[in-house]
């Protein structure tokens, strides 16, 4: 099938989407670039069946837009629909692949896999190869994957500077600095329960990567936590043998090879508390 055959959807809100994103338009993939944040779903915002049928395309690859509604819908389309995810949402797995049951890799893994770009393809295009698999490997498990993965600690810094250099399209720099020091404050603030760290903040930032990274670095070693950003209404637990079990029990999503659950609290949902969280939690996933 011909590149141009394909409508690639993504949303290019974190490191790994924004390199699919960059790799596909040099390929010359016709892409649409959603301007959805975390949580975007292809159920929300624009129909892009009109564009299908515009402009002829057999086959449409969506990444981590999650819409079972529209999915059925271009189904009827007689076009080839595919998935690239890897993530677990409330009532449906995108984590596993539905033949074998194994985790899938991630997103950024999936595309390069797909459209069979080879390293020496990168280079061709302009990318340090080992650059864009760590994102894919960062993606998928975090710094301990890039360590399991045979990362040395240089490569891995030159990984999370490249990560760090890829935010900069989507963070203000004027305010970036700000955020930091948030997370680090926060950080500081953390509270001991059992053998999680729980963080809490009602600053309206996307603390959770920045936090991650904030550990990471100072602990050196996967730290149990919960967060909790409550302008944002999210609460997440990272790092636990239980993610799977608080999914199950309230749904949400998960990311990091099932050990990272996370909830939004919305109007119309069940509401997840701290203390439901923890009741799960301390009683093991009984």
């Amino acid at each position: 099938m011909k590149m141009s055959d394909t409508l690639l959807i993504v949303p290019p809100n974190d490191a790994e989407a924004i390199v699919i994103s960059q790799i596909a338009q040099l390929l010359g993939i016709p892409t649409y670039l959603s301007k959805q944040t975390h949580g975007a779903s292809l159920d929300k915002g624009r129909d892009y069946r009109s564009d299908i049928k515009k402009d002829k395309y057999k086959r449409v690859v969506i990444v981590e837009m999650p819409g079972p509604k529209t999915e059925a819908r271009l189904r009827k389309m007689n076009i080839e629909l595919v998935i690239i995810d890897h993530h677990h949402y409330t009532g449906l797995n995108r984590a596993h692949d539905f033949r074998t049951g194994r985790m899938l890799p991630s997103s950024l893994e999936q595309f390069l896999d797909l459209f069979k770009i080879s390293e020496k393809k990168l280079k061709a295009l302009g990318f340090d190869p080992l650059l864009v698999r760590g994102i894919g490997v960062l993606d998928r498990g975090f710094i301990w994957a890039l360590q399991d993965e045979g990362f040395t600690k240089s490569e891995m810094k030159k990984v999370l500077a490249y990560h760090d250099q890829l935010l900069e399209k989507i963070h203000d720099p004027k305010t970036e600095a700000k955020k930091q020091r948030i997370a680090q404050d926060t950080w500081q603030r953390r509270k001991k329960w059992n053998h999680y760290f729980i963080v809490e903040t009602n600053a309206d930032i996307q603390l959770r990567p920045r936090l991650s990274r904030i550990v990471a670095l100072e602990l050196g070693k996967p730290t149990p936590l919960i967060i909790i950003e409550r302008s944002r209404h999210l609460i997440y637990v990272q790092e636990s043998d239980l993610a799977m079990e608080l999914f199950e029990r309230f749904g949400g999503f998960t990311f990091g090879s099932d050990r990272n659950w996370g909830y939004r609290n919305e109007t119309g949902k069940p509401r997840v508390t701290l203390a439901g969280v923890k009741k799960v939690l301390d009683d093991g996933g009984k």
